[in-house]
């Protein structure tokens, strides 16, 4: 089962909510490849520690949301 984070609603509009979460662990990896690969790369990165690769070699629970972002890549100077 996939958990989510807790929060509490401070003020709801329309189209919009604004929230206050729990301190919770974020979990992120940087990867280099094309988007494709990078996604199939970083999840398999972040499942493996999510599946006890971890420093405590414990599970933790998956939790939602999880997203993604596409960067550009760093400026190399000559």
């Amino acid at each position: 089962m996939v958990e989510t984070p807790q929060y509490k609603v401070e003020k709801k509009e329309d189209s919009f909510a604004i929230r206050t979460y729990a301190a919770y662990i974020l979990a992120q990896v940087d990867v280099e490849s094309d988007f494709d690969g990078a996604l199939r790369n970083g999840f398999e990165i972040l499942a493996h520690y999510i599946f006890g690769g971890n420093s405590r070699k414990e599970p933790i629970s998956m939790t939602a949301p999880v997203s993604e972002k596409k960067c550009q890549a760093p400026r190399k100077s000559l």
